[in-house]
């Protein structure tokens, strides 16, 4: 058995295992890395895009709903990267729907408000989710 302990400043150190005692310790903590990846994408997939949420057992439906899925996340992490880095997933979530819900009460209401209220109320749902 490889063990490979990195020190954390402030907390215990982190413990890595490997059954390969040939592995490098970086390759060792590359495959803990990507592993984590994987369980966190899947994760976010169930709770926010419905990763689990079809009903199908088609094979072809099924290849459809999971790309989409798993493509819809990639798009949300991307635009969080880009526009709202400092939330998370759950967060930008609530933000797209409070954004959604401000424009479908304002569009009800019938008359269209000045652009400076709309980007007020987009800034302060932004903060609201952050």
């Amino acid at each position: 058995m490889r063990i490979v302990v990195c020190p954390v400043e402030n907390a215990e150190p982190l413990l890595y295992f490997s059954t390969d005692t040939n592995m490098r310790p970086e390759k060792i903590i590359g495959f803990y890395r990507t592993r984590f990846q994987i369980e966190f994408g899947i994760r976010d997939a169930k709770q926010f895009t419905g990763l689990q949420s079809q009903q199908t057992r088609d094979r072809e439906r099924l290849d459809f709903a999971f790309n989409l899925s798993f493509t819809a996340l990639n798009v949300c992490k991307e635009v969080i990267r880009k526009d709202y880095p400092d939330l998370s997933v759950a967060q930008f979530k609530r933000l797209m729907f409070e954004s959604y819900l401000a424009s479908t009460i304002i569009s009800t209401c019938g008359k269209s408000p000045h652009l400076k209220i709309i980007k007020k109320i987009n800034h302060r749902l932004a903060q609201l989710a952050a």
